[in-house]
């Protein structure tokens, strides 16, 4: 029993010293966070993305001329929601000191204490799953109870026994995740926030892309990536190629466009050779293309500057936290908790492409 105590006091007290440092490394060790902006203290109100267009007006001078020609600035912007997010833990000791020994036998383990290795793997994990479930994320936290009189469509959430579903095979009424488990999906790493994948299909669906910031490529190939992008490129106003920026697209793109880059050219020397790093020929280096794992199997381009795609979270509230830590019979239970959310901040400095 003294044993088990020890553990227990331990787990409990670095959890509750580093929850907050333990929260942030996991957030800090996403793939997407270097890729975006990250505002770090979003209240539940949310934050305005501020923007502010300066318009026209030189002339020559005029001495009696006193007035300025229309406005001289137009002030707009769009609202960066967080949302809260959670995962129970349960933990058993014993269990978790296998593995524990077992990565200490390895010849480059760190001597870590075993509370703070339980923590770090439960937050790599945390943010394993944020990063891989972020770009198409839609939000549906708030989802209606499964109504056993209605039929559902494809796409439709219910909250069903504490987890929200999503429908992937219409239904009649009745047929819940229980009975018909083959027509629904657990949706509950998806509907945290909505990510910019989502945003983005629902501003092309409602019109908020102009058509000009829509571009038509079709299926991006190996025979045809670096052809595709450039397309983008020169899609483009001078105005926005000249802001610079990047074309961040999935791993599988990324490939294609390597692929295509080297039949095009062989060993012959070109601009990216040098710094590791790719760009659209032709732009001078203003513009990089960057692999984005958090984009998944997506055929996306998304063309703007690193600013644009806005991360929120809230580090200095009392949220992002390691909950109560409760004893069990064989061990422990605790919530983590935090917020997040997603934005794009301008919409008219954004090109994407014609593929989801």
């Amino acid at each position: 029993m003294a044993t088990k105590a020890t553990t227990f006091d331990a787990i409990l007290k670095y959890a509750g010293q580093f929850d907050k440092q333990l929260i942030a490394q996991a957030l800090n060790g996403m793939d997407f966070i270097p890729q975006v902006r990250v505002l770090r203290n979003v209240s539940s109100f949310g934050m305005l993305l501020p923007k502010m267009t300066v318009n026209k007006g030189i002339r020559p001078l005029n001495l009696n001329v006193e007035t300025p020609k229309g406005t001289n600035r137009d002030f707009s912007g769009r609202k960066l929601l967080v949302y809260e997010g959670m995962k129970i833990i349960t933990i058993i000791p014993e269990e978790a000191r296998g593995t524990f020994a077992g990565d200490q036998l390895d010849p480059n383990a760190k001597d870590i204490p075993f509370s703070q290795w339980i923590w770090e793997q439960e937050m790599k994990k945390i943010a394993q799953e944020i990063n891989d479930n972020i770009y198409l994320s839609d939000y549906n936290g708030n989802a209606a109870a499964f109504d056993a009189l209605l039929a559902y469509a494809v796409g439709d959430y219910v909250n069903y026994g504490e987890v929200v579903y999503k429908c992937a095979v219409i239904t009649a009424a009745g047929e819940s995740p229980a009975t018909h488990p083959a027509k629904w999906v657990d949706a509950d790493d998806v509907v945290i926030s909505s990510g910019w994948g989502t945003i983005i299909a629902d501003e092309i669906t409602g019109g908020g892309i102009a058509g000009a910031n829509l571009i038509a490529t079709g299926a991006i190939t190996n025979a045809n990536a670096l052809t595709k992008l450039e397309l983008m490129y020169n899609g483009m106003t001078v105005t926005h190629r000249n802001l610079g920026g990047t074309f961040r697209v999935a791993p599988d793109v990324f490939r294609a466009y390597v692929e295509h880059e080297r039949t095009t050219y062989g060993t012959v020397a070109t601009s990216d050779m040098g710094d590791g790093k790719k760009y659209i020929y032709g732009s001078g280096k203003k513009w990089g293309i960057e692999e984005c794992t958090w984009m998944g199997d997506s055929g996306r381009v998304i063309v703007t500057q690193r600013e644009n795609l806005a991360f929120g979270t809230n580090m200095e509230g009392d949220f992002n936290k390691i909950g109560k830590v409760v004893d069990t019979l064989h061990g422990y239970k605790a919530i983590v908790k935090w917020r997040q959310g997603c934005e794009i901040s301008d919409l008219e400095t954004l090109y994407v492409n014609d593929q989801a």
